[in-house]
Parts: C-alpha cells; structure tokens; sequence
C-alpha cells in the first residue's frame, strides 16, 4: 500500500472511531438520564385513562365538568323558625333554647342528674359550661395548640358523663402523646340535630376559631330526619308521614327506641323509595356547605360515619331486631338502605378531596358492648372505641408539629368560593 493510500485509510479510520465512540457516549449519556430519571415508556398507551381515578382528583377534569360524578347543589337556607323549638328561660334546668343559627342548642349552666341501670355507676350527667356546649369546663382564654370543635347528634353529644365521650376521649388521647401542648375539644353536639344543625353549630362555634371541625355523621336516623328540611327549603312534599306512622305502630309498640333509631328511616325509604334520592341530596348539599365553610375560615373537616345498632350488630341482638323487623313487615335486606346511604354519601366527600372515617368496621369486628340495651345510644366502650379510631385519624392528619400552624383561606371572595364549591348555593330563597 503507497503512503498516499495509507494515509487515506487511516482518516477513514480515525473519523469511523471518532463517530463510533461519539454515538456510544451519546448513547451512554442518554441512558444514564433516563436510569437517573427513571423513565419507563413501555407499555405507554396515550389513549389510556390516568392512573388517577377522576373521582379521586383534588382538582375536576373538563369531563367531570361536562359529565359530574353528582348532581349539583341545590342548597338553599331557610331560617329557623323560634315558634317551633323551646324558648330560653331563666331556669337553670331547661334543657335547650333557641339558637338562630343552629336552630336550638343546649342551655348553659346545665347539671342534670339521668338514673340509668347500665352505667357502671348508675347513671349519668348533662352539664353544660357557659357557651352551651357539653364540656364540664370553659373553653381555654389563650389559645390551643390544637382546638377541636365536634358536631354531631344525641350519639355524639353522649348519652353518658362529659369525660366518657368520644370528644374528651379524643382530647386525652392527643394530649397523652402530644407532651408540652394543649388540646382542647369543643363538644357542640345537641340531641336531635341532623345535617341542617351541624352547619349552623359550626358557624355559630366559628367564634373559638378551631383548628379542626369532627362532624359525626349517624347513619341509624341522620338522613331520615334531613328530609323535612329539605322538602321546606324546596317547598315540596315530604309524602304521606301519617300512613308512615300507621305503618310503624305494630313495631313502636313492641321496640320503640329501635324504631327511632333506625327503623323509622328504613321503613321511611322502604315505604317511599324515591325520598332515597332527596336524602342523599340533602346530605351532598349541606355537607358541601360544610366544606366551603371550613375552607372559608381555615377549619380541616374530617367526616365521620357512625353506625346504628343495626348496621353493625344483628348477629349479637338477632332475636331482638328480627322481632322488630317482623312486626314491622320488613326483611334484613330491607335494612341495607342504611348502607347504601353511607356508602353514597362518603364516596361523595371522598370525590370532593375531604377526610372520612367509616367506623363500620372497626365496630363489626368488636366484641365489646357498644350500644345501650335500653335505647341503641352509644355505650361507654362505644365512645371509647369510636375516640381510638377518630384520635388515630387526626394524628396522621394533623401531626403534632403542624398544630400552631393556621391554614389561611384561599384568595376567592366568598361568594366566588361558594359558587366554585357549591352550585347554585347563591340561589335566593324563593
């Protein structure tokens, strides 16, 4: 091979390696980002739906927009009426007053003595502090590392002493392993409350400026008692309640506080099945107003379902409930409306980004005595078990170092906001 050829060849070669080794350290470039990034698109199809289900985003999607997973809000507000509820007097004794947010609540001062067989000491008490809340002490002057204003019904309000029930019980628990802070529970539950009443408690306890709101939710009575707000607020016909009461005189007679607390709502919907749908409506409008509310003045919601008697204990009381059920004229499968109506509603929340605790489970697997033989309220271990779960929620959802830490509202006026949360809640009252 002459010079002039071999000097030919080698360029030839030195551009070929060149090339070679610039494409190899390219390659390894390349493949050393995506390792670093860890990006994998095998498998990728664009048509695919998102790993994220649509009912489980924060935010809607334009088709959640054009095709919502729920009907809109018809909320509409209408105010109490002081002619339907007692009036306030000056005796210390009279139980509830007026309130014209919330529609009655708890007179202050209150210390009533209630014999009752089951309790291990006999019987119990209702007192009140000076702001009408079941608490046997006043609410602290300086503030909190964490205050927590509960909501709820006779369940929640405690057919029991003030430090037994779930409220106390969850600010014990928080205080026993949050050492070096206070917490404060704020118990403004009144017997005969329904979803209409936790909204005005909570807007009328906004004044102690919580840091979470607990809004217990009972299955057993909650959306049965809802449906006469809803159908005064619409002006429509709630149906015929006077053959509903004929219907549930056979079982009145024979197991009266079942029939209250939860068979009326089953029979209420077995008797009326299209009421289902006004109940899951009232729920999903005011708990929305609940929401926008919390959101307004910086409050963490967390929703929590308590079960009736009947939902979570059948097998233990069988004789007793298929008695009932049997004066009645209804079958167990008849009862399952009480779930579907739990279910519904706390896909509901969950689809709208707010924290639920479902106590179901936890009360089917216990073995414990967690209602009242005399009337199906909450017993003792019931308010213990349901403060273990809710004190376990709020650990994870409020950890210790985020309590002195207040959450602003969003920047929405608040009328915007109550439109982005909750459509047609400006609607005037017709």
């Amino acid at each position: 091979m002459s010079a002039q050829r071999w000097t030919a060849f080698s360029l030839s070669l030195s551009v070929a390696l060149c090339s070679a080794a610039a494409v190899l350290f390219w390659q390894s470039r390349v493949r050393r980002r995506s390792v670093e990034l860890e990006i994998d698109t095998r498998g990728y199809d664009p048509k695919a739906p998102p790993a994220l289900a649509p009912e489980e985003a924060s935010v809607p999607t334009v088709l959640e927009c054009a095709h919502p997973l729920y009907p809109p809000s018809t909320f509409r507000r209408t105010p109490w009426d002081p002619a339907d509820f007692p009036q306030p007097t000056a005796a210390r004794g009279n139980p509830l007053r007026f309130d014209p947010q919330s529609g009655f609540m708890f007179s202050g001062g209150m210390d009533r003595r209630r014999a009752w067989a089951e309790h291990p000491e006999g019987g119990w008490s209702v007192r009140t502090n000076s702001f009408g809340l079941r608490d046997d002490d006043e609410p602290s002057a300086e503030r909190p590392d964490l205050r927590l204003v509960v909501l709820g019904d006779s369940h929640t309000s405690g057919f029991c002493n003030n430090r037994e029930s779930f409220a106390q019980l969850v600010e014990a628990r928080l205080s026993s392993t949050r050492q070096g802070q206070r917490i404060e529970a704020l118990n403004a539950a009144v017997p005969g409350y329904t979803f209409q009443h936790y909204l005005g408690a909570l807007e009328r306890t906004l004044a102690f400026a919580p840091d979470v709101a607990i809004i217990a939710l009972y299955g057993g009575n909650d959306f049965g008692e809802s449906l006469g707000h809803q159908h005064r607020a619409h002006g429509t016909a709630r149906g015929d309640l006077a053959a509903l009461q004929a219907r549930l005189a056979a079982a009145q007679d024979l197991d009266p506080e079942l029939v209250s607390q939860a068979l009326f709502s089953v029979e209420q919907f077995r008797f009326d099945p299209p009421q289902v749908e006004v109940a899951l409506q009232a729920a999903r409008d005011v708990l929305t107003e609940i929401q926008v509310t919390c959101t307004r003045f910086g409050v963490i919601p967390l929703f929590v379902y308590v079960p009736s008697s009947l939902e979570v204990e059948f097998e233990r009381r069988r004789e007793r409930f298929e008695a009932a059920l049997a004066a009645l004229g209804v079958t167990r499968a008849d009862c399952a409306v009480l779930d579907r109506l739990a279910d519904s509603t706390l896909a509901f929340l969950a689809s709208r980004g707010c924290a639920t605790l479902d106590l179901r489970p936890a009360f089917r697997i216990s073995a414990a005595k967690l209602y009242w033989d005399e009337d199906f309220h909450l017993a003792v271990e019931g308010h213990a078990l349901a403060a273990r779960e809710i004190a376990a929620t709020l650990e994870h959802m409020v950890p210790p170092d985020a309590c002195r830490v207040r959450r602003g509202s969003p920047s929405l006026d608040i009328e915007a906001r109550r439109a982005l949360f909750s459509p047609g809640a400006c609607e005037p009252v017709k």
